[in-house]
């Protein structure tokens, strides 16, 4: 694989002073940057910094030393596309010390969201746009030449010159301001010694509120001025979170102020820029009367992960991307933290086991998935290792277990002395555990090393009989294919009982109970480690009838249907097995239970495909299931419902408006006609109606959805929307829900689209055939994107048979390159996989539909 050079060692910036001019009507910009910094290494003819996409008009190069300054002849400059880098090849040789580097460039402002590009959006029946950016993971390299790696930290002094009458924000506080020949001139103060990908700016029509936090640091919530009304949650959220941070990590926020900012086009979910946070529309503004409680706690998680970062990746950055975990693995983890502070009603660490763990342990289970801690040999990897269930779920999973591993004191400890030392440097994995070890005494870097470095966890086999004080355990790792890998893990137990020992750490061991405490053994407990427990028959009998008595907590209860279904996966126990357990939880009322359940009833449905008659045998099955949960939440929400209440509500409707219970489809479809604008449904079990009227209700129901979709704003509500019309089953309706991906769909949304269309079986094959045709369109919008690699995972997932297999290989084998190399081999796997899972499970499914 092409490996590229690391610049840092041989130049090394201080301080960049950049000066940018952007021409909106031109989508242009011109700039000057003028960058001190000090030359390593051996005497050399060249300075080597990144570039991409920018016009260099001139160059100069001064020697510093105490006998003055002396300018160095330039003998020439070129560009090297492959590695983006601009080469300033000189006359004389240049010897280690200090330079100064000046440059006048011009580059491209671009539709494709990354660098300096346009938000478009409409204000009062006028078209308007926003200019941002997007610097991470390497892309500030397309605004100005500089050395685009974490570990070269330097300061930053950013000078604008923008139309003027237009809101200007950047990283740092305005230094000052004046007009210049009719255009605004914006000075900002220096930031703090951070990382190129870090810098970031915006301008336009913006409105914003504020609040101060108790240190005094302001927070400012900025939108476009008929959002603005939507950002108090957002404020509310960000002023509150910045003090928990602050008190957590006993080291203080080191700006005086953090922006906020929703962007109507934005690539990623949120950007974490030091002091100017940037965020996809969906997940920063709330309606308090009219969003969902689903879409109050995913903002609240995606700001308090963003501002999480102004410490862990901010203050603190990996020195290259191989550790990009320490920045992403603990924001994912320690959003959790700070929400569950912030909103203890909401007992999100729940969540957590049923989202995060999840996702993580069902990624996790291919046989040559990358591990946390993956060599980076080429920044354009970087799309592929931005896995969410690998580098953000496993590795907050990894964290969170250190964390119950250590004790929360040792903990936080830890993590004060880590910032302390190395706050505006680069670091690596080996200093947080020295501190956490210091803190707790405890080798977290012995049990830590193959958790990180290697692929996979364990699955532990139990051998308990209950009443016992005994048990023995055994690790090995799981897979959902082929594999050799006998890799041995320091596995915290995290047993409910008190136990003579915290670690497996050999193959197998035996286990003391310190003490009978009435509550029945379960590994794992409330999800504080990482593994797959599968307990003997009669201990697992034992933990039944504990669920039918609601003995066992409602995370440990969520656990043993995950434990079954990723069992199920790897071949462990048949889908049939695990419908058996349905009858355990016929009493269950947690909506994070049922979110699990709901996946073994998934599973059947994929296993009959589009077999009408055996999907209404499922759906006759399935509804007396749901039936006990409509009648225990009803349709209609109140004052006194808890957000459990409010979710459970929306599965429980779900799960019979899918099973085509009709007096569900009689009330949504009544409901759904009575309505003129999301407003006037209930936020929890809008969702519901909507999938009830595309699914079951005429061409009027569908076409006055897509009217509605057309005519929203809120990007909340247009996503709710645009979920639900994705699940019909009609052709015309599909294709012409194709055709508006390429027209209509903002860019930032087609990835979601196609994964919707491809979840949908009904528009599966239409969809694949979609991808196909517009292979080409997709490459230009989203080549050098993040989200790039997004549809060769979203196709993986939504296939399971051979010939599926056969046609995405033959299709995606050709298209291989360094950012989608991983996510395709990947993709292949998981296909593989789920083709055997139907192999071993299918008959025997419609044989036993057949007989109910």
């Amino acid at each position: 694989m092409k490996k590229v050079k690391r610049l840092f060692a041989d130049f090394k910036p201080e301080h960049y002073e950049l000066l940018l001019e952007p021409d909106r009507d031109k989508s242009v910009f011109s700039g000057k940057v003028v960058i001190d910094g000090y030359k390593a290494g051996r005497p050399s003819q060249r300075i080597t910094l990144h570039s991409k996409g920018l016009k260099i008009k001139s160059a100069k190069i001064t020697k510093l030393d105490k006998t003055g300054e002396a300018v160095i002849s330039i003998d020439r400059m070129n560009i090297q596309k492959s590695y983006d880098e601009l080469r300033l090849h000189t006359k004389q040789l240049l010897h280690a010390g200090k330079y100064k580097i000046e440059l006048e460039f011009s580059g491209k402002i671009t539709e494709p969201m990354h660098g300096i590009y346009p938000c478009n959006f409409e204000l009062n029946g006028q078209k308007k746009q926003l200019v941002a950016t997007q610097f991470e993971s390497h892309h500030a390299r397309e605004a100005f030449p500089c050395i685009d790696e974490p570990e070269a930290k330097a300061t930053f002094g950013l000078t604008l010159s923008t139309s003027a009458g237009k809101t200007v924000i950047a990283n740092t506080p305005v230094k000052k301001q004046k007009t210049v020949k009719g255009r605004l001139v914006t000075e900002f103060d220096k930031t703090p010694k951070m990382s190129t990908y870090l810098l970031a700016f915006a301008f336009g029509d913006l409105k914003h509120k504020q609040a101060k936090t108790s240190g005094g640091v302001d927070i400012r919530v900025f939108a476009t001025p008929d959002k603005l009304e939507l950002t108090d949650f957002a404020l509310d959220v960000a002023t509150r979170c910045l003090e928990f941070f602050e008190d957590y990590y006993g080291v203080a926020y080191p700006l005086p102020k953090l922006d906020l900012l929703g962007l109507p086009d934005f690539s990623a979910g949120a950007m974490e820029n030091w002091g100017l946070i940037t965020f996809r529309e969906q997940v920063y503004y709330v309606d308090p009367q009219h969003s969902s409680i689903e879409t109050k706690q995913v903002v609240a998680m995606v700001i308090c992960h963003e501002i999480s970062h102004q410490w862990f990746g901010n203050l603190v950055t990996m020195k290259w991307w191989n550790d990009l975990w320490l920045n992403e693995s603990f924001a994912n983890m320690m959003e959790y933290q700070a929400v569950d502070a912030l909103f203890p009603e909401w007992n999100i660490w729940k969540d957590f086991v049923q989202r995060e763990l999840s996702m993580a342990l069902s990624r996790d289970a291919l046989p040559n998935v990358q591990a946390v801690k993956t060599e980076v040999n080429h920044p354009d990897e970087l799309g592929a290792l931005f896995d969410p269930a690998i580098v953000y779920a496993k590795g907050g999973c990894l964290l969170n277990m250190v964390r119950w591993l250590v004790g929360e004191d040792s903990f936080r400890k830890g993590l004060n002395s880590y910032f302390k030392e190395f706050q505006y440097q680069n670091t690596t994995a080996a200093n947080l555990w020295r501190h956490l070890k210091q803190a707790s005494g405890t080798d977290i870097e012995a049990v830590m090393k193959n958790w990180l470095e290697k692929p996979g966890f364990p699955v532990i086999e139990v051998e308990h009989e209950p009443q016992k004080n005994t048990f023995s355990a055994r690790q090995q790792r799981l897979v959902v294919g082929k594999s050799q890998d006998e890799t041995i893990w320091q596995v915290p137990l995290a047993a409910s009982q008190p136990t003579d020992k915290k670690l497996l750490g050999s193959e197998s061991a035996s286990f003391k109970l310190a003490k009978q405490t009435g509550h029945p053994l379960t590994l794992n407990h409330d999800g504080r480690s990482y593994l797959v427990v599968r307990y003997n028959k009669g201990h697992m009998d034992s933990l039944l009838v504990a669920v039918k008595k609601d003995v066992l907590s409602p995370t440990d209860r969520l656990l043993l249907v995950q434990n079954s279904l990723l069992l199920e996966r790897a071949g462990r126990v048949s889908t049939l097995e695990n419908l058996q357990l349905l009858d355990a939880y016929a009493n269950e009322r947690d909506e994070a239970v049922w979110g699990m359940l709901s996946g073994t009833i998934g599973s059947v449905r994929a296993l009959i495909d589009k077999d009408a008659g055996l999907e209404e045998r499922l759906n006759s099955y399935v509804r007396p299931i749901a039936a006990p949960l409509v009648n225990s939440v009803g349709w209609s929400s109140g004052e006194k419902d808890t957000s459990q209440t409010l979710k459970l509500r929306a599965v429980a409707l779900s799960m019979a408006a899918a099973a085509e219970d009709k007096d569900v489809i009689a009330e949504g479809l009544k409901l759904f006609k009575g309505f003129s604008r999301p407003a006037d449904l209930a936020p929890d079990i809008r969702a519901v109606i909507y999938y009830i009227a595309v699914r079951y209700g005429n061409d009027d129901d569908y076409n006055k959805l897509l009217k509605l979709y057309c005519s929203l704003t809120n990007a909340d509500e247009k996503e709710e929307v645009s979920a639900e019309l994705t699940n019909t089953r009609d052709p015309k309706k599909i294709q012409h829900l194709l055709a508006m991906m390429t027209d209509e769909v903002r860019l930032q949304d087609v990835p979601t689209w196609f994964a919707w269309l491809m979840r949908n079986r009904y528009s599966r094959d239409l969809a694949w055939s979609w991808l196909q045709a517009n292979w080409k369109w997709v490459e230009e919008k989203f080549g050098d994107d993040k989200s790039y690699d997004r549809f060769a995972r979203y196709a993986a997932a939504a296939f399971s048979y051979q010939s599926q297999l056969k046609e995405y290989k033959a299709f995606f084998v050709p298209k291989s390159n360094i950012a989608l190399e991983r996510p395709i081999k990947l993709g292949i796997e998981e296909i593989e996989s789920r083709v055997e899972w139907r192999k071993r499970n299918e008959a025997s499914v419609k044989k036993w539909l057949g007989r109910l």
